[in-house]
């Protein structure tokens, strides 16, 4: 499931990446294939090798020099940080000039609704503590020295089954028929197995889009 698109991205073959939080590894591996040297970074990490590594770290206080990057990867992070404007910052100083920084969150309206139906949704350890809108996350940017260079939406087909386990519960959605049946479409989805879904979700993305993600260039 890769947020960005890779249309927005320079070449990224021999480039030097953070895949900051890359919990199972998700965007790592899409950029590993594509060329790119790799660091994954992540709190509590989840994978073990990365051709560039893989560092516990605290996104607060990241423990590499001045711009060692030409690309940070920050998908679905800020939501989880006591004080996303430091870890903007941490990411504005170890890019490098020309470099850019990715970001998704998950997207206001269909976070919210997520909040309204389930406590259990945002109120786990290591859970969901921030809901942005667009211009406060543009803003919180900005602060960091960041200047905004495209934006879009994202999996929209991903909306609905969190409104649906969250409507269920989160933790007994796995033993629910409709959620396992939209679990398993959306790993179809996701495989390239089903052209149409991602065709219907591109078409929904403006709408349902369940993450925003902004492209970040350092603001000279």
């Amino acid at each position: 499931m890769i947020s960005f698109r890779w249309e927005e991205l320079d070449d990224i073959s021999h480039s030097r990446v953070l895949d900051l939080g890359a919990g199972t590894g998700r965007h790592l591996r899409a950029l590993d294939a594509k060329g790119a040297w790799v660091v994954a970074g992540d709190l509590r990490p989840e994978i073990h090798a990365a051709s560039g590594g893989v560092v516990q770290l605290d996104a607060h206080h990241l423990p590499f020099l001045d711009a060692s990057f030409d690309l940070v990867v920050v998908s679905e992070v800020l939501e989880h940080v006591p004080d996303p404007l430091i870890v903007l910052q941490e990411c504005a100083r170890i890019v490098s000039p020309g470099g850019m920084v990715v970001i998704s969150v998950p997207r206001c309206g269909p976070e919210a609704i997520n909040w309204l139906l389930s406590l259990e949704y945002h109120s786990v350890p290591g859970g969901h503590i921030h809901i942005f809108t667009r211009g406060e996350l543009s803003a919180l940017a900005r602060e960091a020295g960041f200047a905004t260079v495209k934006t879009h939406h994202s999996h929209a087909l991903h909306s609905p089954y969190w409104w649906l386990k969250s409507f269920v519960g989160i933790e007994h959605s796995p033993k629910v028929v409709p959620v396992r049946w939209y679990e398993r479409a959306l790993v179809s989805e996701l495989m390239g197995r089903s052209p149409l879904l991602t065709h219907i979700e591109s078409i929904a993305n403006p709408v349902l889009g369940k993450s925003i993600v902004l492209y970040l260039r350092i603001d000279r």
